[in-house]
């Protein structure tokens, strides 16, 4: 295992030092480990040249709004999956199912004319609503509920809680492992979208981390230390939560590996 995570990390070590190399250090032949200086002109060059404090600031604004709102509604969704009775529940949630193995490419163009109908493009929230409501978090919180002892709902029913009483003084203390562990997938797959990202926003003030870095590859000339650098900033802020949450997040994938249902 730390065999294959050493493997997996060799990109992200070689992109963190290259972001502070010299140029000379970078094209070099055979190719360098450790510089023979460290500089930070490649940072200063970025936040110079390109508005890469205002894609850092809408990534951070995209990534929460999104993640907020996709812990709310996908927990109400599989609430009412896994624990109320309302006909045609289960052939819904098959339909949900089904929707997960859709790319998000197949429903783009419908996405786009919904947008521009809701007058939502080139906005953030125009960009966020697609991706509120994955079916990946209302299919692994059900899961999680499942998993959670009938007793206790019947206990909470018999002390005069109704089904919203079950919901946030049951299910959700008992779920908070699951909670940050798909938060935190889906802070990281909002802070690395791109291909909805690209279509909706088209102003260079409103685009996102993903799509600023592709604006800084130039067409005919590529700056290895300005593109190396903006990702080493790019994948500070998913690392720092990961940190915080480190203890959650792997706590709840044991905990969902063992779910049945």
């Amino acid at each position: 295992m730390f065999g294959i995570a050493l493997l997996w990390i060799i990109p992200s070590l070689w992109v963190a030092e290259t972001a502070f190399k010299p140029n000379p250090d970078i094209f070099s032949i055979p190719p360098k480990w450790l510089p023979s200086r460290l500089t930070t002109a490649h940072l200063g060059k970025l936040f110079a040249s390109w508005p890469f404090g205002r894609w850092l600031l809408n990534s951070l604004i995209l990534a929460t709004l999104v993640t907020a709102s996709s812990l709310i509604v996908s927990t109400l969704a599989a609430f009412s999956f896994a624990r109320l009775q309302w006909p045609g529940r289960d052939a819904l949630f098959l339909v949900i199912l089904v929707f997960m193995l859709l790319p998000m490419e197949v429903s783009v163009i419908p996405l786009y004319f919904m947008m521009n109908s809701f007058r939502l493009l080139n906005t953030i929230y125009g960009a966020a609503l697609p991706m509120i409501a994955l079916p990946i978090g209302v299919f692994l919180l059900r899961q999680f509920f499942l998993n959670i002892p009938r007793d206790l709902e019947d206990a909470a029913r018999i002390d005069g809680c109704s089904s919203w009483g079950v919901l946030t003084r049951v299910i959700i203390p008992n779920s908070t492992p699951v909670f940050a562990a798909y938060g935190m997938y889906i802070f990281n797959y909002t802070w690395n979208e791109f291909f909805w990202s690209l279509i909706c926003l088209r102003s260079a003030q409103k685009v996102t981390l993903p799509v600023g870095l592709r604006l800084i590859q130039g067409a005919f000339e590529i700056n290895y230390g300005l593109i190396t650098s903006a990702a080493f900033m790019a994948s500070l802020p998913s690392l720092v939560v990961f940190l915080i949450l480190r203890q959650r997040i792997i706590r709840g994938i044991a905990l969902s590996s063992g779910i049945k249902g």
